[in-house]
C-alpha cells in the first residue's frame, strides 16, 4: 500500500504516495481525478523492483496551489523535472494519464536527459491536433469551453454533489462503472480549498493571458515541438475524450521513436478499467528501458 510523502520542489509541497524501491518512476494523474487513482500501479511497479511515486500535482489538495497562478503546459513540465532532483534521482521513467501525459510531454522536451522512459494513456502528443480536430473530436471536448467561463464553471463543477465528475467519467469509458468509492476518494480531493480552482486553471493556461504570457509561449513550444524522448503511447479504443483516430496521426508525426497502441474494450481510464492489461504492457517496457 503506498504511503504518503511530502517534497519540496519549485516553491511548493507536493504529496505524493509512494511505494518500492528502485529506479524512480513519477506517475502523474489526470482530470478530473487524483494520485490515489495509481495505488494499484504503484504496488504493481514496487512488486517489480522499481520506486513508484504518484504526485497530486500542483493544486490539486493536499499539494499546495501555485501562489502566481501559474498553471501551464511549461510549468507542469518543469514540476516533474524538479520533483525528480527533489527525489534525490538522476533520471526518471514518467507514466502520465490525460493532464499527466500532456505533463510529462513538456518534462520530455523541456530536459529530455532527466527522462528515461516516457509512457502515456490517453492523450497522443499535441501535434496530433494539429488540423487534425473535426467535428467529432470538437463534441467530445464540450466541457474545455465549459471550463473558460469564470464562475459558471466552478459552480456546473461541484454542483449535485460534482455530478459533472460522474458525467465525465462514464462518458469517457462508455460500457465501465467506476468504483463508487473512487469517484468518493476523487470528489474528496476536489472538496478540499484551492483544487477546483487550480482544476479549472489548467484549462484557462491553454489560452494566452497576458499575466502569463510568457509562460504560455513556452507551453507552445514544448507542447507542440517533435517529442524528444522515445515514448509508449496507450489509447482506449472507446476512449469518449479523446478519439483514437488521433493516436493514429501521432505515431508519424514526431521524430522520437513512437510506440503507439490501440487497446480494444477500454476507453480513458484505462488503467483503472483493465488494470492487469495496461500494468502488464508498463512493466514490460520499463523492464526493457531499465
Amino acid at each position: 500500500m503506498p504511503r504518503p510523502i511530502d517534497v519540496r520542489a519549485r516553491g511548493l509541497t507536493f504529496r505524493c504516495l509512494t511505494a518500492g524501491d528502485g529506479p524512480l518512476v513519477l506517475l502523474v494523474h489526470g482530470f478530473p481525478d487524483d494520485a490515489t487513482s495509481f495505488a494499484p500501479l504503484c504496488d504493481a511497479l514496487a512488486d517489480a523492483g522499481f520506486r513508484a511515486v504518484a504526485p497530486f500535482t500542483r493544486g490539486y489538495a493536499p499539494t499546495t496551489a501555485a501562489a502566481d497562478g501559474d498553471y501551464s503546459i511549461a510549468a507542469l513540465g518543469a514540476d516533474l523535472v524538479a520533483l525528480i532532483r527533489a527525489l534525490g534521482a538522476d533520471r526518471a521513467a514518467i507514466v502520465g494519464h490525460d493532464w499527466g501525459a500532456i505533463a510529462a510531454y513538456a518534462a520530455a522536451n523541456l530536459a529530455p536527459a532527466f527522462i528515461r522512459d516516457l509512457i502515456t494513456l490517453a492523450v497522443p502528443p499535441l501535434g496530433a491536433f494539429v488540423g487534425r480536430t473535426r467535428a467529432a473530436q470538437l463534441r467530445r471536448s464540450w466541457y474545455i469551453g465549459l471550463l473558460q467561463l469564470r464562475g459558471i464553471a466552478e459552480r456546473r463543477l461541484v454542483a449535485d454533489d460534482f455530478a459533472l465528475i460522474d458525467r465525465l467519467w462514464a462518458d469517457w469509458s462508455p460500457g465501465w462503472r467506476a468504483p463508487a468509492e473512487r469517484l468518493a476518494a476523487v470528489k474528496r480531493t476536489f472538496r478540499q480549498p484551492g483544487t477546483v480552482d487550480a482544476a479549472v486553471a489548467y484549462y484557462r493556461a491553454l489560452r494566452p493571458r497576458l499575466r502569463h504570457l510568457d509562460a504560455w509561449r513556452r507551453s507552445r513550444s514544448l507542447a507542440f515541438q517533435p517529442l524528444r524522448v522515445p515514448a509508449l503511447v496507450l489509447a482506449g479504443e472507446r476512449d469518449g475524450c479523446i478519439g483514437a483516430e488521433l493516436f493514429a496521426h501521432a505515431a508519424t508525426t514526431d521524430d522520437a521513436p513512437l510506440d503507439c497502441r490501440i487497446l480494444p474494450g477500454v476507453g480513458h481510464f484505462m488503467h483503472l478499467e483493465d488494470p492487469a492489461r495496461v500494468h502488464a504492457l508498463i512493466l514490460e517496457r520499463l523492464a526493457a528501458s531499465r
